[in-house]
């Protein structure tokens, strides 16, 4: 029996956005039968915000921040934390005065969680159609990319990964989703295992744990663009 992982924001869910009833109802009815779990950047308090108790307890785990936390049926399995340096958190205060966006800047905008720190020059705390402005003005300026490319060099220490449509993910190396993939093939080591996420390439916050997987014997990856992929993939597979 194959063990599925999944991705939240743009693989279950919309963006920052809670899963939709339709796209629950059929999940909920493929999870009675198969074992799955979350790897995921957001804390535990945003998986809670964006998923149905009903579909947070068919789990077997959840996977958060980074897979920093691991959590079955509300009993904590493991946590990892980390402190961020002073000139990290200096920097990331200087991008943020510093950005050329033209739009109105929000609240949020260091989240730190447990094991890895979220950075967003626009501000966690904006209005979704914000969100969306400042997404497409980011494609074509590039800033996050340009920010995620000098804070590499600035701080080798650290994994720096594009996560969503206005943030980036910051973890020491080791603190990653790659570290889902050990842990996964440690409980099972002879099943299968299959992820799906939407920023499986390289650069993307599925990066790390996809070529982790892919090193193992018995993996796959699933590339996928919205939830709709997702139970397409499992209709068609699953």
């Amino acid at each position: 029996m194959a063990v599925y992982v999944f991705d939240m924001d743009g693989t279950l869910t919309p963006a920052r956005l809670p899963m939709t009833a339709e796209f629950a109802i059929h999940f909920y009815e493929w999870q009675k039968n198969h074992k799955s779990f979350i790897a995921t950047g957001s804390d535990l308090k945003k998986v809670e915000e964006q998923l149905p108790p009903s579909i947070i307890q068919s789990f077997s785990g959840i996977y958060s921040s980074m897979g920093n936390v691991l959590t079955a049926k509300d009993e904590l399995v493991y946590k990892r934390d980390f402190k961020p340096e002073k000139e990290l958190l200096d920097k990331l205060e200087y991008y943020r005065q510093n950005t050329t966006y033209p739009g109105e800047l929000y609240p949020n905008y260091i989240e730190q969680r447990i094991g890895m720190l979220n950075f967003s020059v626009l501000g966690r705390n904006c209005p979704h159609e914000e969100r969306n402005k400042y997404s497409v003005w980011d494609k074509v300026s590039g800033e996050r990319q340009r920010l995620a490319d000098e804070l590499r060099a600035a701080f080798p220490q650290y994994d720096i990964s594009i996560g969503g449509s206005i943030s980036m993910d910051i973890t020491p190396k080791g603190f990653g989703k790659g570290q889902i993939a050990q842990h996964l093939r440690q409980r099972y080591p002879d099943e299968k295992i299959i992820f799906f996420g939407d920023r499986t390439f390289e650069g993307g916050n599925d990066y790390e744990l996809a070529q982790a997987l892919l090193k193992l014997e018995n993996t796959q990856v699933v590339q996928v663009a919205s939830p709709e992929d997702v139970l397409m993939f499992l209709k068609n597979n699953g």
